[in-house]
């Protein structure tokens, strides 16, 4: 998965935060990345996080994509948030404080996501 802030701000380039290991074989990962960004209360900021399948020979499949309020992932019931992806598959993001700073830690896990390769 990759990991990108949206700029919310006319003329600020996107930002990419990270790549997640690939996990193999599965349908259900669960990454053991975590992404730390800085944050300030009360500012709009969008995370976007696209998942792909690695392919061996040629460009990587996408699998599908979700956009994180973060504002509203630090409001939800466990600071954790699902989005259904439209290929098929939930993309879940989970924000934690990280102590004594204004920095946050994302981490994510998918949920039967779409096979695009037919091995399954």
């Amino acid at each position: 998965a990759v990991c990108t802030h949206i700029a919310t701000t006319k003329g600020t380039a996107p930002d990419v935060l990270g790549k997640t290991e690939v996990v193999k074989n599965t349908l259900n990962p669960q990454w053991t990345k975590v992404f730390v960004f800085d944050y300030e209360l009360g500012t709009p900021m969008k995370v976007a996080v696209s998942i792909f399948d690695e392919v061996r020979k040629g460009d990587n499949k996408s699998m599908g994509s979700a956009m994180f309020d973060i504002g509203e992932l630090l409001g939800a019931r466990g600071n954790t948030k699902a989005k259904r992806l439209k290929g098929g598959g939930t993309l879940f993001a989970h924000l934690r404080k990280s102590e004594g700073s204004g920095l946050l830690r994302l981490k994510m896990k998918g949920i039967k996501l779409k096979n695009v390769e037919g091995m399954f």
